[in-house]
């Protein structure tokens, strides 16, 4: 999980926001279980944006996302405050996994990490990770809850992660061998502008890399 910042409310949500939650009120008021329609929601222009805003990753995972593996989530359920269907500070993009998360009733949003409130240093304080795993920082009750809301702990996500982590090793393993092959004992500018490239924000697991760069090769990106 990164801090992300929200960018300008679509054009088509301002237009037609009102329209739509009237729409889902008169349905409501018919069966109090319906739900918004996602067609509305998850509008092409209003997923692009979510999509551009995150750099094409899950909000909660940063998992890169690409067809259908690339849903609109609300924040907050729409079980839990109708009002919010279509309400642009509730629309999150969110992977499959993720977004199979636990509902409000288990732990609320409140209780976990808000990528888009939180700011990076608040995240790793509650989050971190030990190779591939995702843990919670000792002592931070809202990692514990943020990784048992959002199941960043599943073995996709292992999985997912763990084949991140090998591209960077072979990243590192081939700029060390250059390292060797011409007798240097540092890296040059171009070798760490590009393991720090696997810190950026616009990257997979960039939280991930950066834990494991920081604490494994450090000596290579100081």
């Amino acid at each position: 999980m990164r801090h992300i910042d929200r960018l300008p409310e679509p054009a088509i949500l301002k237009e037609k926001q009102v329209e739509w939650q009237q729409k889902y009120d008169a349905k409501l008021a018919i069966d109090p279980q319906a739900r918004p329609d996602n067609s509305k929601y998850a509008h092409k222009n209003i997923k692009d944006t979510l999509y551009a805003m995150s750099y094409g990753k899950c909000f909660y995972c940063e998992t890169k996302l690409s067809g259908g593996n690339k849903e609109v989530d609300h924040f907050l359920e729409v079980a839990i405050d109708h009002s919010k269907a279509y309400e642009w500070g509730n629309l999150y993009l969110a992977c499959s996994n993720c977004n199979d998360k636990m509902n409000h009733e288990a732990i609320p949003v409140t209780d976990a990490l808000d990528p888009c409130s939180d700011s990076d240093e608040v995240i790793q304080q509650n989050i971190s990770f030990v190779d591939e795993q995702v843990i919670a920082i000792p002592g931070a009750e809202k990692g514990l809850t943020t990784i048992k809301k959002y199941r960043l702990n599943t073995d996709l996500l292992d999985m997912r992660r763990g084949q991140w982590l090998k591209k960077l090793l072979k990243t590192v393993a081939d700029i060390e061998a250059v390292m060797i092959e011409e007798g240097r004992k540092k890296v040059t500018d171009s070798e760490k502008k590009t393991l720090l490239r696997y810190m950026s924000p616009d990257q997979p697991y960039s939280l991930m890399s950066e834990v494991y760069l920081k604490k494994h090769f450090a000596n290579l990106i100081a």
